[in-house]
């Protein structure tokens, strides 16, 4: 299981340097999401985080209990992973600026501190893993990054 997938190191998040409040965004061009359950994506954050594995924006939107994981365009076409849902053309996510405190919206990797993706191999990976540990222990709390 090999992880830290080949990406280019593209500009961080060009889509959010001009953002001063959440913004309708349409997927499928500067990057797709991927949807997962908040808890799930945070959990897979920390294994990706523990593993030295580069993470992406992903954002969590504390109103639907779903986190997105902001992936090279093109992935959503592919994606078939078990518990998520791919966006891609024809999708339109809300994300809020770097660093965004107010409302719904958090960063549990702000598009400010790292690559514009998060690599699909590497996140299929830990949520593959995640999925498989995810009865066992106690779970995270999306709540707290």
């Amino acid at each position: 299981m090999a992880l830290h997938s080949h990406q280019p190191r593209l500009p961080r998040a060009t889509w959010a340097r001009r953002l001063s409040e959440p913004t309708l965004f349409a997927a499928g061009q500067d990057w797709d999401a991927i949807r997962v359950e908040a808890a799930i994506g945070v959990r897979a954050v920390r294994f990706l985080e523990a593993s030295g594995t580069p993470v992406g924006p992903v954002l969590h939107d504390q109103g639907n209990g779903q986190a997105y994981f902001l992936t090279p365009p093109g992935t959503a076409r592919r994606w078939q992973q078990e518990q998520t849902h791919a966006l891609g053309e024809g999708s339109w996510v809300v994300l809020a600026p770097p660093g965004w405190e107010d409302g719904l919206l958090r960063w549990v990797s702000d598009p400010a501190d790292g690559p514009a993706h998060t690599a699909a191999g590497d996140l299929t990976i830990a949520l593959t893993v995640v999925g498989e540990t995810s009865g066992a222990g106690r779970p995270a709390s999306p709540d707290r990054y």
